[in-house]
Order: structure tokens, then C-alpha cells, then sequence
């Protein structure tokens, strides 16, 4: 999944370019360690959720997996949550915290999907699955781009 390193895009361009005074600079500095920090144990915890699908899993202990990442990604959004934010990345922040709160939707339909599987409701939970990674990670790097705009430009 190409969501794990996304996130990790807002590290050393915003510590090296905050600027501002001291204060300003620490804040936005403390942001970016607790976005990255999150990132970091979402990352870390997808992983190895992941390395439970195999092609010899069963539906059912797919589903099991697809609920680890359920998991997963509600501990990041709460994580996200409880950042305090920048005043001027307010908006931005909402956007990634949005994106992945879509994401969280879209896995946990496909996970509904294989409650009752048969051939259609595997192929549309796999489908679900990959049309919900292009997308949180399109919206996920348009947020991070406007994070890194107005931090790095301060």
C-alpha cells in the first residue's frame, strides 16, 4: 500500500522552514513531530496488519485484517485529532484528518462487504479497496503539499 510513506512527505521540509519567531517556530515544529509521529505508528501498524493477507487467506480472516486496518486508522484520526494545530494550517489539517476518516469509511465497507462473501462481493470489496487507496492517497498528498506551502512559507 502506498499510503505508509505518504504521510512521512511533511517531515524535514517544515522543520528546516518554519520560520518565525521562536515560539512560532517551535509550535510548528512540535506539529510536525506529532503529525509524523502518528504517520509513524500508522505506518507501522499497516504493515503488519498487511503481511496478514495472503492468497491463501479465507474472506474471513481477511475481514479480520480489514478490521485491523479499521483499527488502524481510527487511532491515527484520533491521534490527528488531538494535534494542536497551527492556526494557519487549520483548514489543511482538517483535509488530511478528513481524508483519512474517508479512508476508515471505505475500508470498513469493504470489510462489510465480505461478511457474506461470494465471488461479486470479493471482487467489489477488492475494487473498494483499491479506489479507497488512490484516493486517500490523492487527497492525502494535496493536503500535505498545502501544509508544506504554508508552514515553508512563513
Amino acid at each position: 500500500m502506498r499510503i505508509l510513506p505518504v504521510l512521512s512527505v511533511l517531515l524535514a521540509v517544515l522543520a528546516l522552514g518554519a520560520c518565525g519567531g521562536d515560539d512560532d517556530r517551535d509550535a510548528k515544529n512540535a506539529y510536525v513531530a506529532q503529525v509524523n509521529a502518528a504517520q509513524t505508528e500508522f505506518a507501522s501498524t499497516v504493515t503488519t496488519v498487511s503481511q496478514r493477507i495472503t492468497p491463501r487467506s479465507s474472506s474471513a480472516q481477511d475481514r479480520k485484517t480489514l478490521e485491523g486496518f479499521e483499527s488502524a486508522i481510527d487511532d491515527v484520526v484520533s491521534k490527528l485529532r488531538d494535534i494542536k494545530v497551527p492556526g494557519d494550517v487549520e483548514a489543511e489539517h482538517k483535509q488530511l484528518v478528513d481524508a483519512m476518516t474517508g479512508f476508515g469509511a471505505d475500508i470498513k465497507t469493504a470489510t462489510v462487504a465480505l461478511r457474506n462473501p461470494d465471488t461479486r462481493s470479493i471482487a467489489d470489496a477488492q475494487r473498494g479497496i483499491a479506489t479507497a487507496t488512490q484516493t486517500v492517497n490523492s487527497r492525502i498528498d494535496a493536503a500535505i503539499a498545502a501544509i508544506n506551502s504554508k508552514l515553508g512559507a512563513k
